[in-house]
């Protein structure tokens, strides 16, 4: 059974309670099944729930703060309790454990001096590097901006809502006291709307519910929450880069029909006292060459050349037909004319 080692820092005896009720208040004033009795612990300070198999941590807004294995927690969250963890409460240090035997010696009890602070920096950084591999939740806007949930392996579904009891609570109008949940499965993560008043959008598409992917920005009404997995690789932002293409390489050795004494000759190394003189392209008579002789295999004629400025071109002659064809349209010109002039006159 899960029991909390209570012990406040210069006091020799600790105190053992068995986690036996669903919900567990921490703080100052007599009514919390745990009383601390110290100047920096507020009436109301923490609590520890249950939900059968898992124990969770809450902070309730206290002044000073909850802190889990020297993390501040954020106020009305849920942070899941492992074997070993350590709750700071002021002067009071509360370790977790899941047997009622005499627990095991920690890493911390059995270092001392400067080597404290080197394994409570160890462990931040590897809690850190753990988050960062979960997926998570995170508020854009408002007031809960900046707050963050990790999707644990240890749970398998998560509230999302106004109501200080849900898993996620969101403290905005525009949200419903029970507005959404996060749920895991086979295929996946998914989200779901619990008919919501200002609905749930993913991506700018209202959903009742549907899978999530790494990037996705779901809506809560008002409220943006990005949603982050990098244990997920998006192949559909990967684009393929096509190659550019390149035309291919011609050698002047390649070409048919080339004689022999226009290839360039091969780069020597120029001897003390010569004169380097810069490579020349092939001449403009071998490509003409290579064009004609391409032309001739595949039966074409060569491009006409054109003629020089001021040359006379010859004009094509016209045939009698066309010749006879422009005096009748002369004629019928004449008779309109002549009938547009009598109608004038007259």
């Amino acid at each position: 059974m899960p029991q909390l080692i209570i012990q406040e820092r210069g006091r020799d005896e600790p105190l053992v309670h068995a986690c036996t009720e669903d919900e567990i208040n921490i703080g100052r004033h007599d009514h919390n099944i745990i009383q601390l009795k110290g100047r920096g612990v507020s009436r109301h300070h923490a609590k520890i729930v249950s939900d059968g198999e898992n124990h969770f941590v809450i902070d309730l807004k206290s002044g000073n703060g909850t802190y889990l294995n020297g993390i501040r927690l954020a106020p009305n969250e849920k942070n899941l309790l492992r074997p070993g963890d350590l709750i700071t409460i002021d002067t009071f240090d509360l370790r977790f454990h899941e047997d009622e035997g005499e627990p095991a010696l920690t890493i911390e009890e059995e270092v001392t001096g400067s080597d404290m602070l080197e394994v409570k920096l160890l462990k931040k950084v590897l809690t850190a590097l753990d988050k960062e591999m979960v997926p998570s939740l995170e508020v854009l806007n408002g007031v809960a901006e900046g707050k963050k949930l990790y999707l644990t392996d240890e749970m398998s579904e998560f509230m999302i809502g106004r109501d200080p009891e849900c898993d996620f609570p969101i403290n905005e109008y525009a949200i419903s006291r029970h507005h959404a949940k996060i749920l895991k499965r086979w295929g996946g993560i998914a989200i779901r709307d619990l008919e919501s008043k200002n609905g749930t959008f993913l991506n700018n598409r209202r959903v009742v519910e549907e899978y999530l992917h790494d990037g996705d920005r779901i809506a809560l009404g008002t409220i943006v929450c990005l949603f982050r997995n990098p244990q997920e690789v998006n192949l559909a932002s990967l684009e393929e880069i096509q190659p550019k293409a390149r035309p291919a390489e011609v050698r002047p050795q390649d070409i048919p029909g080339l004689k022999e004494d226009t290839l360039p000759e091969e780069e020597q190394s120029p001897e003390e006292g010569e004169e380097t003189l810069p490579e020349e392209e092939p001449g403009e008579d071998a490509m003409q060459e290579w064009a004609e002789l391409e032309r001739a295999r595949e039966g074409r004629s060569a491009y006409p050349t054109p003629k020089p400025k001021g040359e006379i071109i010859p004009t094509k002659r016209l045939t009698p037909i066309e010749i006879g064809m422009i005096g009748l349209g002369a004629l019928v010109l004449l008779f309109a004319l002549i009938t547009v002039v009598n109608l004038l006159s007259a």
